[in-house]
């Protein structure tokens, strides 16, 4: 059983109730699924690719994005762009993502350089005894633009999701907010729906 989920996982075969297992592919698929119904997926995600810093500074947030992440205009913030890759699995980064890191925590640039496979909200937990208890997630279909295409290695239009996250305290207070670009081939999230 095992190894058929393994394979499963891997989409080289399908199983159905009563239909038996079924080959559908001779080698791996490169995408990636992420379960994320909890922070430890997420984490678990994050430990499998490497984060690279593009740049780094404080910015102010601009009404227009302040809007798209529900926050004040005109905030400082520190703003990380990096690129995430799994050299392992594939040959060209599986994400962008801007981050977006309250002004106070600007300190922690320091370790997000050094622990590239750290998420950041993990080590904001563990330097400054944060408890981001909630993330508020929003999953968007997206078309990569010229130059989001170019740092992904990709095609300019091409399909991908665009992953907002809000990393909030238990005052519900913004300290962290990212802005994922994921290429459709290169990543999905599977998410499961339980009826009560």
């Amino acid at each position: 059983r095992a190894a058929l989920s393994s394979l499963e996982n891997r989409k080289l075969v399908s199983r159905k109730k009563n239909a038996g297992t079924r080959v559908e592919s001779d080698r791996p698929q490169t995408a990636y699924g992420a379960n994320l119904a909890s922070l430890p997926d997420l984490i678990q995600w994050a430990q499998e690719c490497v984060r690279t810093v593009q740049r780094a500074e404080i910015v102010e947030m601009d009404p227009e994005l302040a809007k798209e992440l529900e926050c004040k205009t005109g905030g400082r913030w520190l703003h990380i762009v990096s690129l995430r890759s799994d050299p392992a699995r594939h040959k060209a980064a599986v994400s962008l993502t801007d981050a977006y890191i309250d002004e106070r925590y600007a300190s922690i640039q320091t370790s997000i350089e050094q622990r590239p496979s750290a998420l950041i909200s993990e080590l904001l937990e563990e330097v400054f005894q944060l408890d981001l208890a909630t993330v508020e997630q929003e999953v968007r279909g997206w078309k990569l633009t010229a130059a989001q295409a170019k740092q992904l290695k990709a095609e300019p239009d091409c399909a991908a999701l665009k992953v907002l996250r809000r990393y909030l305290t238990r005052e519900r207070e913004p300290v962290l907010m990212t802005v994922s670009i994921h290429p459709a081939d290169r990543f999905s999230i599977k998410t499961t729906l339980t009826r009560n």
